[in-house]
């Protein structure tokens, strides 16, 4: 230990002994702390409204507004005027987009927004059935500055905001509106909810209905599917006999119709005949009894009343083949006149009372029955020749009908064999259609279902106490209504190991640059292989260390100085401020003892490679970007980074401690001291040789 203080006592006189060098030594004691205040101060509050403002973001408007029943509505007009009470950017608001996009492009600006001559058009599109996305144009500077950008997207945000905040507006008046309306008119709450479901329960009913009627149609698919069927056969047994043109069969129903006809005739000709012959019956029994009648009392107690019954048996005959003759007026007229004077001679049997009136009685009665002879010969007569007559026309007829029957059983065998073949498709398509109207069915009644879940739900809420307090708050505060449909979920931050600045969350890592730095700069102004005075039995491990304790020294003047500044001037945040000044200082003492050994043991390549571990550590320690976004490479050699084990140390004293997280820490830095002094040691004879040539050569370059 005698030597080691003997060293640094000798480099203690060296170094007072000259002003110049007390000030290098001075300076290189303070320029790493001048280091870390003036980036801590420069990223204290970056992105704080106080810095934020002084960026210059142009803002125009070409919204041309729309007209909604009757009221003039300008959201693009709104936010502009909502963004001058905004002081997170600097605003500056111009009057065309022209002027805007050159500010942009000049750097006058560092961003610009636009607001298009349709946007209110597009907001209120939510009414109609062509929806569209209002959109606000946003133009930056990309060159400008690598984060202006990510700053400049608080504009966003700032205008988003607005927007919301206006929509907040319009929504609270369109509340109150209608509001005062439904006051004005006297609606009430309850009676509009129970219409709400009474019209549920009627859309049930109807779909009820509609089921019905589905069901229905149904069972018609499936008849008309087996109509549609039968009609095919029909269709292919028609196509067969139109094929064979057989018209035999009509022929033959002609001939059976012409032969019934003239039975028919026959058989009125025939009973004609026996009234006739009744009719002379009737005369000869009529004279018989008056031959055998003595008076005309016997006369009408007798025979005259058997006669009127046969003459009325024989009226009701002829009154029977008038009813069929109804076409025939003729046939009509004579069997009428018939049935007339079998009525007269029934009347005259009736009035006979005087016997000496027989005779002339029973000529009149002759003459009657004479003239009801004549009326039945010529019915007959007439009815024969309207038989032959229409025997004739319907023969006729039916010939001509036959022709043109088979003329159109020529033309209409293709359009059977078509007609099979829609009768088919249609077959296809009917069959089709139930089984459409099979899922219609099976969707309303699911519709229905669901239409009866909602009415319960519909009543469960209209009767809860929420809707009840959603009305009072509907009538009596709309606005703050309003602001909670425009902005319902809230994001609350909770901050664990809150930083209040970024300056105080950015310190660690400036803080080990700068003694790092400063230690790198220390080992290269001040000769670490200065001729040591001689002295007994100095071991190479005295000579290493009595050299380092210089640098220690500066080391911690270093750390103290930076850490005080931090923590007493600059104002950083630090819940540990003891703990923190420990963790600079071993800091120091692991970046002063890694670049002290460094160039110690391996002098101009020591010096570079301190500064290849500087910059690998400045890009891939995590200090301004999480370790997880960097190159994989950086990741892979980030546990071996002094800086990576010192910034969690400070940061624990700034934020707040985690169990050992810190004590583990300060035990890696130490043990990595440890590692390099061993190093410088160890590689400090060995590597003579090559530092001699390496120093001879630039020796010799002459500028070097």
């Amino acid at each position: 230990m005698k030597n080691i203080w003997r060293i640094f006592r000798s480099d203690w006189q060296r170094l007072t002994a000259s002003v110049v060098a007390v000030v290098v030594v001075m300076g290189l004691c303070l320029i790493p702390c001048l280091y870390a205040w003036f980036n801590i101060f420069s990223n204290w509050d970056p992105y704080g409204p106080d810095s934020t403002s002084n960026i210059r973001v142009a803002v125009t408007s070409e919204d041309e507004g729309y007209e909604l029943l009757g009221l003039k509505l300008n959201i693009g007009s709104m936010v502009l005027d909502g963004l001058k009470s905004n002081h997170q950017m600097g605003w500056d608001f111009v009057d065309s987009r022209e002027e805007a996009l050159e500010g942009v492009r000049s750097g006058k600006y560092y961003a610009a927004l636009i607001v298009p001559s349709d946007f209110t058009g597009d907001f209120v599109s939510i009414l109609d059935t062509d929806l569209r996305h209002p959109q606000i144009q946003y133009y930056e500077n990309q060159k400008k500055n690598a984060i202006a950008p990510k700053i400049t997207n608080k504009a966003k945000t700032a205008v988003q905001d607005e927007i919301n905040a206006t929509v907040v507006e319009t929504v609270t008046d369109a509340v109150t509106t209608v509001s005062s309306v439904c006051k004005a008119l006297g609606l009430d709450a309850d009676d509009v909810s129970q219409g709400i479901i009474e019209k549920l329960g009627s859309a049930q009913q109807s779909l009820l209905a509609l089921e019905n009627t589905l069901t229905a149609m149904q069972t018609l698919v499936d008849q008309t599917d087996s109509i549609l069927a039968c009609a095919g056969v029909v269709s292919d047994d028609l196509n067969n006999i139109v094929k064979s043109g057989d018209l035999s069969g009509v022929q033959d129903a002609l001939n059976r119709g012409v032969g019934r006809l003239n039975e028919a005739e026959a058989e009125i000709a025939r009973q004609l005949e026996d009234i006739d012959n009744q009719l002379d019956v009737i005369a000869a029994d009529l004279a018989a009894a008056m031959g055998t009648a003595e008076d005309v009392a016997d006369f009408l107690a007798g025979p005259a009343q058997r006669l009127d019954e046969r003459l009325a048996e024989q009226q009701q005959r002829l009154e029977k083949l008038r009813d069929y003759a109804d076409n025939y007026p003729a046939i009509q007229e004579r069997l009428g006149n018939a049935i007339y004077h079998i009525g007269e001679l029934r009347d005259l049997l009736k009035k006979l009372e005087d016997p000496s009136q027989l005779e002339s009685w029973n000529q009149e009665v002759q003459a009657k029955l004479d003239q009801v002879r004549q009326d039945l010969r010529e019915a007959a007569l007439r009815i024969s020749e309207s038989v032959n007559q229409r025997v004739e026309e319907l023969n006729r007829d039916v010939q001509e009908k036959l022709q043109a029957v088979q003329n159109v059983f020529d033309n209409v065998s293709g359009g059977l064999t078509a007609l099979g073949d829609k009768l088919g498709r249609y077959q296809d398509a009917i069959q089709s259609t139930g089984t459409t109207l099979g899922g219609a069915i099976q969707l309303s009644a699911t519709l229905r279902g669901d239409l009866g879940k909602l009415s319960d739900d519909v009543e469960r809420i209209v009767t809860s106490d929420g809707f009840r307090r959603f009305l009072d708050v509907l009538e009596n505060n709309p606005e703050e209504l309003a602001g909670y449909l425009s902005d319902p979920i809230a994001m609350e931050t909770v901050p664990v190991y809150e930083i209040t600045t970024y300056g105080s969350a950015m310190a660690p890592y400036y803080i080990m640059l700068a003694l790092f730095v400063g230690s790198l700069l220390t080992a290269t102004m001040i000769h670490v292989n200065a001729p040591i005075p001689p002295l007994p039995l100095l071991r190479p491990w005295q000579r290493f260390f009595g050299r380092y304790q210089l640098f220690f020294l500066v080391g911690m003047v270093q750390a103290l100085v930076t850490g005080l500044g931090c923590v007493y001037y600059i104002g950083m945040q630090c819940l540990h401020p003891g703990l923190f000044l420990l963790a600079c200082c071993v800091c120091s003492l692991n970046f002063t003892m890694m670049n002290f050994a460094l160039v110690y043991a391996l002098d101009n390549i020591g010096m570079a490679l301190s500064v290849i571990i500087m910059v690998i550590q400045v890009a891939g320690s995590g200090g301004s970007y999480p370790i997880d976004v960097l190159p994989e490479v950086f990741q892979k050699l980030y546990v071996l980074m002094p800086f990576h084990y010192g910034m969690d140390m400070l940061r624990e004293t700034i934020a707040g401690r985690y169990e050992n997280v810190y004590w583990t820490n300060l035990a890696v830095m130490a043990g990595m001291c440890v590692l390099f002094a061993a190093l410088g040691m160890l590689l400090y004879y060995p590597a003579r040789p090559l530092n001699r040539l390496i120093a001879r050569s630039k020796e010799k370059s002459g500028i070097m």
